[in-house]
Parts: structure tokens; sequence; C-alpha cells
């Protein structure tokens, strides 16, 4: 009984975690974050989770992704260019951000801003 009870607890704590970020399990909480985010959600062709990475405001380029129009070739683009991308670092000002990340054919300057709780790509 106390094994279960125990089981029972693990599983609301976990369960509350999840549903309390909003994002739906996505996790947009620093700018480093939203990053791995958006490197997950390019590989596993996660329209939903790439237009959470992606600011409103964000340039007219990223328009698709925030809208989830994305097209197939679009979807494998963005898996290729993200594969295997890693973050260097990253700078905080105030409510603006940008990391800096490694992909594979190139470096890579991502500037976010702080919107709502989370940390949102603008432009690279």
């Amino acid at each position: 009984m106390k094994k279960a009870k125990m089981i029972l607890g693990v599983i609301l704590f976990s369960s509350m975690i999840l549903t309390s970020c909003g994002n739906n399990g996505y996790d947009l909480s620093t700018p480093e974050a939203t990053i791995n985010t958006l490197i997950k959600a390019s590989s596993e062709k996660d329209k939903e989770g790439l237009s959470l990475c992606f600011s409103k405001q964000s340039a007219r380029e990223f328009k698709s992704i925030v809208n989830k129009t994305l097209t197939e070739k679009d979807l494998n683009d963005l898996d290729e260019m993200f594969r295997n991308a890693k973050v260097k670092s990253s700078k905080i000002d105030g409510s603006s951000a940008s990391v800096s990340i490694k992909l594979t054919i190139r470096d890579e300057e991502i500037f976010m801003v702080k919107e709502n709780e989370n940390w949102v790509i603008l432009d690279f």
C-alpha cells in the first residue's frame, strides 16, 4: 500500500509539472531550453513544438513556422539544419537574449525575447 501511494504521488507530481508549464510539456523557460526544444522539435518534425519556439513578432521568414503551415520540405530542411546542433553560449540582457549555436556547417547567433515568461526566437 505504501509503495502504491508513493507511485501515485510520483505520477501526480510529474503530471503537475508537465501541465504547469503551459506549453504542453515544451520547455521554453530559458534561452538554452528553447533552443533545445527547437532542436528536438526539428528532429521530430513537430509543427506545434516549432511554433512555440518563435515569437509572433519574429522575422517574416519564420511566419510559416509560427502559423504551423510548414511544408514537408520545410520540415526536412529544419531537421537537416538543426541536426546535431549544440548550444555554445548564451547571453541574457533583461528581456532579450542571444544564443550562439554550432550547426553542422556553420555557427549561428539566435536572437530571442522573453514573452509571457517564455523565451522565444525573434531572428537569426
